[in-house]
């Protein structure tokens, strides 16, 4: 069967963007980054000034796994289960490492090697482990790594954000990962560390509780930043399934808690926090994703069955009639996935339904809401929701999402 791509969709032409080093291959001394540097601002101003085209698609070759692989059709990349980079050291935790994927976590991705990242994914009385592993798309035969292992169990405390060696607390984190290519880190934005009686009580002077800190993972170093490297979230609200959302072109984040003081802006040029407006929601619980040509986003998800919303990129709803399959259809509780097809230009929405993993398609302008028909064997329900673990791929024109600890990573192609 043929798979159109969305009606209107337009060709995105090719346009420069920042070469970034390969993670899999480039010495980690070759990579490192200053922090918020004249060349990361250079490069803010670079792409906020250029014509409102998304950064090009792959020019290169595809790996020989995606270049046969037929369009619209579910497919399983061979040995890619998380588990195969299991700790050696367990950490502590009730339901251990497969928390990482089953315990309410997302994950993030590096555009260039195409790199699907997790790390400090666990939480609450589940997972302690702080472990960031990574797993290299744009390669011969894609394999887990892990780039840094957890703290040792010796230096975990709870209700703190950071460990006693001053590396993150393991989190429930939802949508909060984020990867800010134009700092070469994953970022883990102002989520709160594990807690419950298992875990030893943090000093009575210990600095670093609370839930405003942000975790951050430098690919240069292989470690974690120091816990203020990142500026605290100034505002105020319920930090779990808060919205939180990266734009793919400016790698600014957009962000609003539950019950909350308001909707915000991270610059990730400045690494500055910004109130952009006083939206909020009780509660969020909603995936989202930004449309860079449109500067607006798709929200889909909630506590409870909610309509979808389109909103500018400070919290403004946008009046959108949804279509086709109609809003009825974009009402999922369970933690959906939303994310933007760069060569299609149009949303997906990926979450549970029934047994397995079900995807909609949502054009930007039309709101037009049909299903693709994504052939082959869809995924297994992914144990408390998808948040972002779907994450797409621009240099291989398609999406990634793990469902399981113990099995294989997904892929589907959506263009030639």
């Amino acid at each position: 069967m043929k798979h159109p791509v969305c009606p209107h969709a337009a060709q995105l032409p090719s346009s420069t963007r920042r070469q970034f080093l390969h993670l899999a291959t480039a010495p980690a001394s070759s990579l490192l980054l200053a922090a918020w540097s004249d060349a990361a601002l250079a490069e803010q101003s670079r792409l906020t000034s250029a014509s409102p085209h998304i950064p090009a698609l792959a020019a290169g070759p595809l790996p020989d796994w995606v270049v046969n692989l037929p369009l619209w059709q579910w497919h399983e990349i061979p040995n890619t289960a998380l588990a195969s980079v299991e700790p050696a050291t367990r950490s502590l935790g009730d339901t251990g490492p497969r928390s990482k994927i089953d315990a309410w976590c997302g994950a993030c991705l590096k555009r260039s090697g195409s790199v699907y990242m997790l790390g400090a994914a666990g939480g609450h009385g589940d997972y302690a482990g702080n472990e960031v592993d990574a797993l290299a798309l744009n390669v011969v035969a894609p394999r887990w790594t892990q780039l840094r292992g957890p703290t040792p169990n010796a230096d975990i405390i709870g209700s703190a954000q950071f460990y006693l060696d001053h590396r993150p607390s393991s989190a429930h984190t939802y949508y909060s990962t984020q990867f800010i290519n134009t700092l070469d880190r994953m970022l883990v934005f102002a989520s709160p560390g594990v807690f419950g009686g298992i875990y030893p009580t943090a000093p009575a002077d210990f600095p670093y509780r609370g839930d405003k800190r942000s975790f951050s993972f430098s690919v240069a170093s292989g470690d974690w930043d120091p816990p203020d490297y990142v500026a605290r979230f100034p505002g105020t609200g319920d930090p779990f399934a808060d919205l939180c959302v990266k734009h793919p072109l400016t790698d600014d984040v957009y962000y609003s808690r539950n019950y909350g003081s308001g909707w915000y802006r991270w610059a990730s040029a400045t690494n500055t926090w910004t109130r952009l407006s006083g939206v909020t929601r009780g509660p969020w619980y909603a995936g989202a994703a930004i449309d860079p040509l449109r500067n607006q986003m798709l929200i889909v998800g909630g506590y409870s069955p909610v309509a979808p919303e389109v909103r500018g990129l400070d919290g403004t709803p946008v009046p959108a009639a949804f279509t086709g399959l109609g809003t009825a259809a974009l009402t999922p509780t369970g933690y959906p996935g939303v994310i933007y097809d760069e060569a299609t230009d149009c949303y997906l929405v990926a979450f549970n339904s029934g047994s397995s993993i079900k995807i909609l398609r949502v054009h930007p302008e039309t709101w037009l809401v049909d299903d693709p028909a994504v052939g082959g064997i869809a995924p297994k329900a992914r144990a408390n929701g998808l948040q972002n673990a779907v994450q797409y791929v621009p240099e291989l024109r398609g999406f990634v999402l793990t469902n399981k600890y113990d099995g294989n990573v997904f892929f589907v192609r959506t263009v030639a």
